[in-house]
Order: structure tokens, then sequence, then C-alpha cells
């Protein structure tokens, strides 16, 4: 039997290569392809690697003869689970095949934002020495960071929070009291309870499938003044108004965001004009490394679904199995 497969591409030439090696496989790579195109290429396929379009419901029922799907990376707020759980078709992510660059990321962040890295590099180019004298960044050495999510991405930005002195506190529906524990990390229930005591406040949950953002004006408020806010998640977690108001009017120190609601943002997003944010185009696994780490196991989850050996662990909706 040849099993047909639909790449939301690109691809990198690691995991290509591992589907040529199959002579039981056939695959195209298909980018930037309208929805309604991707619907008629759907229905005589038998699994689909997916990136970052959306995966709808109707898409979904298109594809007549859907099996599988692995998804290019571990977010799945695009996809429409439920829809694919109703078929009976297992969802795979890659783990924490990026949960290192995306950590790596995080620590980038916080460490640009809080000693001006963006501003710094302006005022070298333009010769403009003596503004490093009245803008002074400051450490994250001894300072306490809350984390609102302790999966695999959490926990590994927590590892590189501690190495650089930092205090740890964990909280949100990915963590667990156990875990916390096992790490010496400080855990609450609820992330509100720690907004007060934390210089910075790093996102690592998915994106709420009802649209509610976990930060908002009442948030911002709670938090520490001069306090910082990290998104390396999704942009659909954080009020973006509510945010400008808080680092207009000097309630927060900074951001340090990968991702935003609109990607790209809108010209006119008033978020571009601040100089107290550091802005980086949704990158934060975009590393060579992980390139081919995500590409392999992406390849692997669909291959082991085909020869029927799918590791459970990697599944979303494992129930099905």
């Amino acid at each position: 039997m040849t099993f047909k497969l639909f790449v939301e591409g690109p691809m990198h030439d690691h995991g290509r290569a591992m589907l040529q090696a199959r002579s039981d496989i056939t695959f195209s790579i298909h980018e930037k392809m309208p929805a309604e195109e991707m619907k008629a290429a759907f229905r005589d396929v038998d699994g689909l690697i997916w990136r970052l379009s959306p995966l709808t419901a109707d898409m979904i029922g298109a594809a007549e003869k859907l099996k599988f799907v692995s998804r290019y990376g571990v977010g799945y707020d695009h996809i429409d689970v439920a829809a694919l759980t109703a078929r009976g078709i297992p969802l795979a992510i890659c783990g924490d095949a990026l949960s290192a660059s995306v950590a790596e990321h995080t620590l980038l962040l916080m460490l640009g934002v809080s000693r001006q890295i963006a501003v710094m590099d302006r005022i070298t180019r333009i010769r403009d020495y003596a503004t490093r004298y009245t803008s002074p960044g400051h450490e994250i050495q001894g300072k306490t960071v809350l984390l609102i999510g302790l999966g695999k991405i959490g926990l590994e930005t927590a590892k590189r929070c501690t190495a650089m002195g930092m205090k740890v506190i964990a909280a949100g529906r990915e963590a667990s009291r156990a875990a916390a524990a096992q790490h010496d990390y400080a855990f609450v229930d609820d992330f509100h309870d720690a907004l007060p005591d934390a210089d910075f406040v790093s996102l690592h949950l998915p994106g709420q499938g009802d649209g509610h953002v976990l930060l908002g004006e009442s948030e911002f408020a709670a938090m520490k003044p001069g306090a910082y806010v990290i998104n390396t998640a999704r942009g659909s977690l954080i009020d973006e108004d509510a945010l400008y108001h808080a680092l207009t009017e000097g309630a927060l120190g900074g951001a340090g965001l990968d991702v935003l609601r609109n990607e790209p943002p809108h010209p006119d997003c008033p978020l571009l004009a601040l100089d107290n944010i550091l802005f980086t185009p949704h990158n934060a696994a975009l590393t060579e490394e992980t390139g081919q780490s995500v590409s392999e196991v992406c390849v692997r989850n669909m291959l082991d679904a085909i020869d029927g050996r799918l590791d459970a662990s990697c599944v979303v909706n494992r129930d099905i199995l």
C-alpha cells in the first residue's frame, strides 16, 4: 500500500530526506496554498504534515481518506482537534524538539529588554554615547520570574533562569506543584497571586480556546512597577491595548514579544512605536538545530503512525488510540 501525504510546507531537508527514503510514501509540499485549493487537494491524502495554516473542521471533512495528522511543531490552537477526534484521527506533536530553542529565546528577550539592547544599538550607530548614562538597564540576577506554564518549554526556561541567579515561581495549567517541587521552584495555584512579586512575567501556555486573554488591564495593574512581560507563546494571550497603556503610563518597565495577535502586525500598531518593547518575528524556534530536530520528530511521528507504532505520549487526542 502507498501512503499519500500532504505537507503544508516548508520542510527542512532532513525531514524531506526521511520521507524520500520510504518507497511506500508519496508526498507533495505546498506553501501558502489557499484553503479552498487545499480542500481540493485533500480528497485522497492519507496524512497531513502541518505547520501554521488554520486546519478547520470543513477542511478536515474534505479529507475523506485522512488517517493521521503530524504537527510540524507543538502548538495546535489553529487546528480543530475536536473534528479530528470525531473522525478518530490522531494529532501528533513534536514534544520537546523545540523547547531548548524557545527557552534560549525567552532569556534573550529578558536580557534584551532589561538591558535596552535595541535602544543601545541605535544610539551606538548614531554615536550618541552620552545617552547611556541617562537610561541605565537592569540586571536579571537576583530578580524573580513568574513562569505561567511549566510544560517542556517552561521547564527549560526555568533551568536557564535559575542558572542566571533568578528566583523562579511557577503557575498555570501546565504547571504542577509536584513538578515545581522536584526542581525546587516556588509554586502558586493561581498566577494572579504572584503578579505583585514578579520582576518578569513570562508566558508558556498554548492559546486559550475561547480567545480569553491571560494578561489584561487588571493583571498589568497588579504587577510590580517596572516589571517586564515576556511572550514567546501566543499573541492572543495578551490584551495589546492594555499592554500599550501599561507601558506608556509607566506601570511596566518593558516587554519582550516574539508573538503578536496579528502577524505581521498592522503598520499602525501602536506597540511598534515604543522603545521599551523588544520584538522578534515569531522566530523563537527558528534555529538550524531546531529545524532539523523538529522535522525529524514530525516525520518520525508520521512514519510511526503509518507503521502502527505511534507513541501515545506525542498524541494530543490520545483517548482515541
